[in-house]
């Protein structure tokens, strides 16, 4: 251990069996946290060190490959045994090496992290434009106007529009310092930045298109135009914030934006959707659409361009303090 630079020349640095047993639980863990070597330890005290390590609410990984290891690898939250190891190990096992190299753990942990934070802007994503449609549907019912969305064209974003995004996060690559984060094991996807994020960008956009609603039908437009422009701008919106999820910490212009080109073929096959949907008699008949300017796309552009950059600034009010 020393020849490796896992322990130091200090004695205190070692537990040792002997000393296990003279420690409750409590004072068990506590020397946990000081201690890098455990040594000459029986199987029951392992145990004892896996169920002392849980209760005070760690997680804990274990590995062994004899027969004195089954009850801590079966007993923790993960136990990875050698591909040599006992056939009672490895039985006992959640995870077995079959190249016997403990470097492959790193990476599995990487990986693993790197797909957790991936699943997580996926679900944030969606979640974030749910929410958009349920705050500018649900203020239209509230104030007693017509609906700004048909389920039609809800149904066109959602699976249609909307489709071609969100699976291209799965092909994000890794963030910078990802292995140098606290686990966040227990917390699954909805972390406290997922929903601060879903939060952030269901107000900011849904409160934006509301308005927009708002204005264009106090201004006398016909319903159909306004639900085109709501329409227009929510596929638009929904297409530039999905850059936001690409780092759910950091703002854009602290990462690289064309790092992923599923999310840029994404977007692409998106506003090509869209342009046919505003273009081709068959849709936008289907949809109940009207023909826009390009004027007036051009300032449905600004005001996604505008709900992205207030996005991005309370994202970075929020997330500032990390400085990864």
């Amino acid at each position: 251990a020393k020849s490796v630079g896992i322990a130091n020349a200090d004695s205190q640095n070692v537990l040792v069996g002997g000393d296990i047993e003279l420690m409750n639980d409590g004072e068990l863990v506590e020397s946990l946290k000081k201690v890098n070597i455990v040594a000459r330890v029986l199987p029951e005290q392992k145990l004892r060190i896996v169920h002392a390590l849980q209760n005070a609410g760690e997680v804990v990984a274990m590995t062994g490959d004899g027969v004195n290891d089954a009850p801590a690898l079966k007993a923790a939250n993960i136990g990875v045994a050698t591909g040599g190891a006992t056939y009672v190990a490895r039985a006992s096992a959640d995870v077995i090496l079959l190249n016997n190299s403990f470097s492959i753990i790193s990476s599995a942990i990487e990986q693993g992290r790197l797909i957790t934070s991936n699943l997580r802007k996926i679900v944030a994503f969606l979640l974030s434009l749910g929410f958009t449609e349920m705050i500018i549907i649900g203020g239209s019912l509230a104030i007693g106007q017509p609906t700004p969305l048909l389920a039609t064209q809800i149904i066109w974003a959602n699976l249609v529009g909307e489709g071609f995004m969100s699976f291209p996060f799965a092909f994000e690559k890794s963030e910078k310092g990802l292995m140098r984060r606290t686990a966040l094991a227990k917390a699954g996807v909805f972390t406290k930045e997922v929903k601060k994020l879903i939060t952030i960008v269901a107000i900011v956009t849904g409160v934006s298109l509301f308005s927009l609603y708002i204005i264009l039908l106090y201004q006398g437009v016909a319903i159909e135009e306004v639900r085109t422009a709501v329409f227009v701008a929510h596929a638009i919106s929904s297409t530039l914030f999905a850059f936001s999820f690409k780092d759910l910490r950091r703002p854009l212009w602290k990462i690289s934006l064309f790092s992923n080109w599923y999310l840029i073929v994404g977007i692409l096959v998106s506003w090509m959707i869209l342009v046919a949907s505003l273009s081709v008699p068959a849709l936008y008949n289907l949809l109940s659409l009207t023909r826009l300017s390009f004027m007036d796309i051009l300032f449905i552009i600004l005001i996604s361009v505008a709900n992205l950059s207030v996005i991005e600034m309370v994202k970075y009010g929020v997330f500032q303090k990390h400085k990864n």
